[in-house]
């Protein structure tokens, strides 16, 4: 008779995941919901790079307007 072992299971460095993605976490998320904030802490700084663009633009676009026109 062969006495079968549970799998290991890997724990998750809360720390090192926290300093990761720049948030805090409460130490109990599933890596499911990791994988779930990771998502989000990506859409997050994609959508604040893409305003970032968006504001130099606008500002590169005003100051040609106020050279042009001379305000």
């Amino acid at each position: 008779m062969q006495i079968l072992k549970p799998k290991p299971r890997y724990r998750i460095n809360y720390k090192a995941v926290s300093n990761h993605l720049g948030v805090k976490l409460r130490g109990n998320e599933t890596f499911t919901e990791l994988l779930e904030i990771e998502k989000q802490v990506k859409e997050y700084n994609e959508r604040k790079a893409r305003i970032a663009e968006e504001n130099a633009n606008i500002q590169r676009v005003d100051a040609q307007v106020k050279k042009y026109w001379g305000k």
